[in-house]
C-alpha cells in the first residue's frame, strides 16, 4: 500500500491547468491510509469520516450554487401608481417563458369578466383570465426577451424582462423599437 499512495501522488500534477474543488476517492483513501500510520486505526476511522462529510459538503455545495432563480411562479402585477392590477403566473414551456393573467383585481364597476376586444388573432375576445399576454421569453442568466401584449389595447410590443438576484423582483419592460422607447413595472413575487 505504501508503494501505491506515493506513486499515486507522483503521477499527479498539481491541477494541471484546471481547478478541482473535491477531492479524488484515491486521494481521500491514501489520507486515510497516511492517517492510519500515523494516529492508530481509531483516529484515522474519525478522521476519514471527517474528510467525507467535508467533501459531500463541498460537492453539495458545488451542485447549489449552479441553481439560479428562474422567473416561473406567480406575480403580483403592479402599475406606475403603485396600484395591483392582476396576479401573473409564468411558466416554462419548453425553451421559453409565458405569461397568464391568474387573478384580476378590478375596480368596482368593471365588467367583472373582461374580454380582450381589440387582441389579434386567436386572443381576440377570448377572457383576460387566464389569457397568455407574455410569450416567447428567452431566458440568458437572470435576464428575458420576448413579446408582452397589452390586453386593453390588443398592441404587441418587444418586452424584456430582469430578474432580481435573490428572485423575488421581477421587472418588465415592454417597448416600441429599442428598449428606452417603453414603460416598465417591477413586479413581486407572491410567496
Amino acid at each position: 500500500m505504501k508503494a501505491s499512495c506515493r506513486s499515486e501522488r507522483s503521477r499527479r500534477s498539481p491541477l494541471k491547468g484546471r481547478k478541482r474543488s473535491v477531492p479524488q476517492i484515491g486521494e481521500l483513501i491514501c489520507g486515510v491510509i497516511i492517517m492510519k500510520r500515523t494516529l492508530g486505526i481509531a483516529r484515522a476511522f474519525g478522521a476519514a469520516l471527517l474528510i467525507i462529510q467535508v467533501a459531500l459538503i463541498a460537492s453539495a455545495a458545488v451542485e447549489a450554487g449552479t441553481s439560479a432563480p428562474s422567473a416561473a411562479g406567480v406575480w403580483r402585477q403592479v402599475d406606475e401608481s403603485g396600484k395591483v392590477g392582476a396576479l401573473v403566473t409564468i411558466t416554462r414551456e419548453g425553451d421559453v417563458f409565458v405569461g397568464r393573467l391568474s387573478r384580476l383585481f378590478l375596480d368596482p364597476g368593471d365588467d367583472p369578466n373582461p374580454i380582450c376586444k381589440n387582441c389579434p388573432g386567436d386572443k381576440h375576445n377570448q377572457p383576460f383570465l387566464g389569457l397568455v399576454f407574455i410569450e416567447g421569453m428567452k431566458q440568458s442568466g437572470l435576464d428575458y426577451t420576448g413579446t408582452v401584449l397589452d390586453p386593453e389595447t390588443g398592441k404587441i410590443y418587444n418586452a424584456k424582462m430582469s430578474l432580481s438576484p435573490d428572485g423575488k423582483r421581477l421587472t418588465v419592460r415592454g417597448y416600441i423599437g429599442l428598449s428606452i422607447f417603453g414603460r416598465s413595472q417591477t413586479w413581486t413575487r407572491v410567496e
